[in-house]
């Protein structure tokens, strides 16, 4: 309904996103929310205008990889770290598609403090999946207007001649501006790079001004001396540059230098009297706390170990040195358990901003899931409370209180000031032009909590208020009833307030500064008017603050103005009430406003006659080249503060990027199980025949890998290799499963390999079978060869070339024998891959048989043949993999092997899904349905259909979780589907349902239904600013194609490739925060009903907005555009089970 006022970037999402306040602090960036698997390695800076940016990582895949697809978001808090804006992507892919999948890391933030206060966020990048020649390169961006939106990353330079190729790494953590010294204003960042296996170089990217960024560093570090990484910086008395780093040599205590250039020289790092757990620390010197002079005391956060394990991520703890970082004095613990990374700012008011990894709010065990990076949390320290030492120089800051959480209705400009709503604040869908505030009891209201940008100070400033209310109650008619009051109360206390004082038919305001107080009053120009206003009609009012003069018009007429307000109307301290109520008087229950409240926004300047006028119209001052709203509450949505549905989940990665990741069978461990040192790389899975026997404090123990059938895995008549790397008992008299695929039954199509004991030769060896669709089944046998303790890793290979199957045990192959034919069909829906068990084919629940009882490592399938040469290569310790034609790889290296909490419905005991063939593998689960041809293209002389289509039961529905994906913010989109219904239904039906569910709650949906008599399909959204309907004529029987597309503030709907209809649309459909929300829902709305009857197919979202030839190209032909889906579920496969990634 309403446009947005003012200059809104592209790139951010409006509306609300809250904290969740526990013991740990807010938690600030919560795993598995927001569409992310997980968030780790946080930053903090403090910019010139006083806000906190909070950076992280944001992790799709759950296992929290530190590769992979990786973006760099941000949290902005304008009032010291009280409330927070969404989650913000500031970095996102390969540099030319900002979807396409790509490692984004390293964050590491620079304030130009002293200069224009521009924001410098330095970080890293590579691809996702690691390819040949592959360099990961270092960036920077910037921001002019405070953190609201970046620039496109720029490179930067790397060490040594730039051209090297390892590890690079930028902090991770805030870098300085230096203040004393020759070298004024200088930017400093840490960074580390490492040379071979030589040694590490660790220095600074510096910048002066005006001038490029620059990298130096130290001498090769032999390993064996130190190997400083993820380096810290501060600013030492004089301007000396401290540097501090995490020792990756074994048992060392950490390291540190420091460059008395300014950081143009950096000497050789030594080791400190400080001994942490090899993890990353923030340090940091304080300007208002020290013992002689500002920056004479510097601290420093990090894990400490427990008394068990000293290198244990737990345990965060601050420390304080007064001797430049030589020695440390270990202060209070400031999270008990798991905790990880760590980063410091220091506030205006002299308390300490710290962001830290650490484990769940409640205490856990490890057994429950706890870890050190289960979510990133905020907390602000009062430096009094840090143990320091006597004769230290200290602030008295403000106590620090949080707004507690709840309902909220979102504030869409960028600034993010979400008002929360209290008592039975509602928004009522039946006002005259949408929706309203309604206020029915005492105690309801509106509250925008205090922020720096809701704060006028001085200055000039416009307050505009929709109101409506009366006829007045009997016996009531002398109340004064307030319409707003901000930043204070009591006498002589600065403060601004509106109210409606019907006992003097008047619409009432107050301003009181530091130096002056001013009222001004409105009546009623008809005398018939109810008094203030109280008719029941629609009203508008503005209060103008102009210099030392306060404006109040009502309807466009202009009241008495005064003009003895002088200074500020905000007070010095935060304390008590400070931010802006509407509907009712803090702090009392008489003097509530009962009516409906409607589009109140906030200007820090003072709008013209002719601009405040034209806020009479609600969607009036919504052009870039308008006044931009501090604050602007249309009203129009509600955003709630569910807790989310979470469900563990195990994964081992595919790191080949083809989205077959693995799920751990029979696992309650919540980490990785015992870390077992791998053939190939660092680590390999145990796998354990009898959990029970094996149980330890994290669980049963795992009883193998599966993934059910995606379309990287078919194999079908083509060449293939599958390798993998393994040790089996050699007591077990029992099968050992290797490998099955494609089925489990014997007669059935399938590929598999087992270790079996003969009785009467004494002997194991590898059985391989292979069936096809067509052909007869064929088997190979190799023996194993004897236990040997300095070889006991054995390679398996499976290969078909052109017609033939062989295996290859430890790259000795069997003669090849004849196969021909497809492992799968599209008659059948194949079964996935499983390695270390098989399901038992007949006992409740498949339980896991046949399992190896030993370890697993490096699993591949191979789209190609690899030859004898290529595999006898890799049998060596050191041998090389072949790189190239990776469909599947399971490396089951720890940091790609876990189990964690994510945001997702959890999977039935009986679950099928179905896989996205989209680079973002959001795979999808599926109730009640069943496959069948698809619909034929238009003109198709075969008459083939569009492959399989999905059949949807009486309880059929597709799921589709949440994922960064799905998050269509305000940005452009095309959700597009085929399908068919019952058009005699006189039910709705239901083609599309995402988001919310609620009257008032963000949504998208695309349905067919009854109106007044005749079926129509529509479109319906909701965002944070509006809604949007669009309706129109629905086909009949039959396949058809709906599309919904938005271009900037145009809503398109196209029905069989026809543009139909058109209206506009503003505001964000999701928001970024910790809570709860569902993603699409496919043929049932999200409470079981009006489910679609009959067939979906070709389901497809784009985050952009496809044209008419592309949509009529989906409809005609099944033509992809040349935009690429970031979800696409094609429906041609109905997996058993459920994906580790949805």
């Amino acid at each position: 309904m309403l446009a947005c006022a003012g200059s809104l970037l592209a790139p951010l999402p409006a509306g609300a996103a809250g904290t969740e306040p526990s013991d740990n602090g807010q938690v600030l960036f919560r795993s598995g929310t927001a569409g992310y698997g997980c968030f780790r390695i946080p930053t903090v800076v403090r910019t010139k205008a006083g806000s906190l940016l909070a950076f992280a990582e944001a992790r799709t895949s759950p296992s929290c990889a530190d590769r992979g697809d990786i973006d760099i978001v941000v949290r902005r808090s304008t009032d010291d770290g009280r409330t927070w804006s969404p989650v913000r992507t500031v970095t996102s892919g390969n540099g030319t598609d900002p979807d396409a999948p790509h490692t984004r890391g390293n964050p590491s933030p620079v304030v130009d403090e002293t200069g224009d206060g521009t924001i410098h966020l330095l970080s890293t990048a590579e691809q996702a999946i690691p390819v040949h020649n592959d360099v990961r390169t270092a960036h920077v961006q910037t921001s002019t207007d405070d953190g609201l939106g970046f620039s496109a990353p720029e490179p930067l330079p790397r060490f040594g001649d730039g051209k090297g190729k390892d590890w690079f790494g930028t902090g991770p953590s805030h870098g300085i501006q230096l203040t004393e010294g020759p070298h004024q204003g200088r930017l400093v960042v840490g960074a580390y790079e490492n040379f071979g296996k030589t040694g590490r170089r660790t220095g600074f990217l510096y910048k002066d001004p005006g001038g490029p960024w620059q990298a130096v560093d130290t001498a090769l570090t032999p390993p064996a001396t130190a190997k400083p990484g993820e380096p810290a910086v501060a600013e030492l008395p004089g301007g000396d540059v401290y540097i501090g780093a995490r020792n990756e040599t074994e048992g060392a205590n950490r390291t540190h230098a420091t460059s008395k250039e300014g950081g143009a020289t950096v000497p050789a790092h030594a080791q400190t009297g400080l001994k942490t757990p090899n993890v990353q620390a923030s340090v940091l010197t304080l300007r208002r706390t020290y013992t002689a002079r500002p920056r004479d005391l510097m601290l420093l956060t990090s894990p400490t170990g427990t008394a068990t394990n000293p290198d244990d991520r737990a345990n965060l703890k601050v420390h304080h040195s007064l001797d430049k970082g030589v020695t440390w004095t270990a202060g209070p613990t400031l999270k008990t358990g798991p905790a990880g990374y760590s980063d410091l700012a220091e506030l205006d008011n002299g308390r300490i901003a710290l962001v830290y990894e650490g484990g769940k709010p409640a205490p856990t065990s490890r057994e429950q899931g706890d870890w050190s990076a289960a979510h990133i949390y905020f907390r602000s320290l009062d430096p009094r409370t840090l143990g320091l030492p006597a004769g230290t120089t200290l602030p008295a800051p403000p106590p620090f209180t949080a707004p507690p959480t709840g309902r909220t209705t979102p504030d869409t400009t960028p600034q993010a000031n979400d008002a929360h709503l209290a008592g039975a604040a509602a928004l009522d869908p039946a006002a005259p032009d949408g929706r309203a505030l309604r206020l029915a009891a005492d105690g309801d209201h509106a509250e925008l909590p205090y922020t720096r940008s809701l704060d006028p100070g001085s200055g000039d400033f416009t307050m505009s208020l929709h109101f409506q209310y009366g006829p007045l109650p009997t016996g009531t008619e002398a109340d004064r009833r307030t319409l707003l009051w901000a930043y204070g109360m009591g006498a002589g206390t600065p403060q601004v307030w509106i109210r409606a004082d019907p006992a003097k038919n008047r619409i009432w305001a107050w301003a009181e500064g530091s130096g002056g107080s001013a009222e001004a009053e409105v009546k009623p120009a008809d005398p018939k008017t109810a008094a203030a206003f109280s008719d029941g009609k629609p009203h508008h009012l503005t209060l103008i603050r102009r210099g030392n003069a306060v404006e109040l018009r009502v309807d466009g007429v202009r009241g008495t103005t005064q003009r003895q307000v002088t200074g500020t109307v905000t007070g010095p301290a935060r304390t008590g009430f400070d931010g802006i109520r509407l509907g009712a008087r803090p702090g009392v229950t008489t003097e509530t406003f009962k009516g409906a409240l409607d589009e109140f926004r906030l200007y820090r300047s003072a709008l013209t006659e002719a601009q405040a006028t034209a806020l009479r119209t609600k969607d009036a001052l919504g052009t870039p080249q308008d006044p931009a709203p501090a604050v602007r509450l249309p009203f129009q949505a509600v955003d709630l503060t569910d807790a989310p549905v979470t469900t563990p989940v195990s994964i081992v990665d595919d790191v080949s990027g083809n989205g077959a990741d693995g799920t751990l069978v029979n696992d309650t461990y919540l980490r990785h199980p015992t870390k077992v040192t791998g053939r190939v790389d660092g680590s390999a899975l145990k796998i354990t025949a009898n959990p029970d026997a094996a149980a330890t404090e994290k669980g049963k123990g795992v009883q193998g890998v599966q993934v059910p059938f995606t379309p990287s895995l078919d194999i079908a008549d083509r060449d293939f290799t599958y390798s993998l790397w393994f040790q089996a008992s050699r007591q077990a008299t029992t099968p050992q499963t290797l490998l099955t695929a494609y089925g489990s039954s014997t007669t059935a199509p399938h590929l598999r390999a087992t270790v079996e004991w003969d009785p009467v030769r004494q002997q194991h060896h590898v059985l391989a079978s292979a069936k096809t669709v067509t052909g007869p089944p064929v088997q190979q046998q190799r023996d194993l060869p004897a236990l040997d303790p300095a070889k006991p890793w054995h390679l398996l290979t499976l290969t078909r070339s052109g017609d033939t199957f062989s295996l290859g045990v430890d790259a000795v192959l069997s003669t090849p024998t004849a196969l021909t034919g497809s492992f799968t069909s599209d008659a059948t829906a194949p079964f996935g891959l499983r390695a270390g068990s098989q399901e038992h084919p007949t006992l409740p629940g498949k339980p896991a048989t046949h399992v190896l009882d030993g370890l697993l490592d490096d699993v591949r399938l191979y789209g190609n043949a690899l030859t004898e040469q290529q595999i006898k290569a890799m049998y060596p310790v050191g041998g090389p993999n072949p790189k190239e034609g990776i469909k599947l790889r399971w490396s089951m290296e720890e940091g790609n092997t876990q189990i964690h909490e994510v945001m997702r419905p959890p999977a039935a005991p009986t679950q099928q899904s179905t896989p996205d063939s989209s680079r973002h593998h959001n795979h999808a689960y599926v109730r009640d349905a069943s496959t069948h041809d698809g619909r034929t293209p238009t003109g198709s002389p075969s008459g083939s259909p569009f492959g399989k289509a999905l059949k949807l039961g009486a309880d059929g529905a597709v799921t589709l979780p949440y994922g960064h994906a799905e998050a269509l913010g305000a940005g452009d989109f095309t959700v597009a589907t085929l399908f068919s219904h019952a058009p005699e239904a006189t039910d709705s039906q239901t083609i599309a349902w995402a988001y919310g569910n609620g009257a008032a709650e963000r949504q998208l949906r695309l349905r067919t239904e009854n109106v007044n008599g005749q079926k129509k399909i529509t479109a319906y959204v909701q965002t944070d600013a509006a809604e949007a309907t669009l309706s129109v004529d629905a086909p009949g029987a039959g396949w058809h194609h709906v599309a919904l597309t938005r271009e900037g503030n145009a809503l398109k709907l196209y029905v069989d490739g026809v543009h139909r209809q058109t209206a506009p649309v503003t505001g964000s459909l999701t928001r970024g925060d910790a809570h709860q929300v569902t993603g699409f829902l496919l043929g049932s709305r999200p409470d079981g009903r009006q489910h679609l009857q009959g067939s979906l197919d070709e389901f497809r979202i784009h985050r952009s907005a496809l044209g008419p030839a592309e949509i009529k190209a989906l409809w005609d032909t099944n033509t992809a555009p040349a935009a690429l889906p970031v979800v696409h579920l094609p429906f041609d496969t109905l997996a058993e089970g459920s994906y580790a990634r949805m």
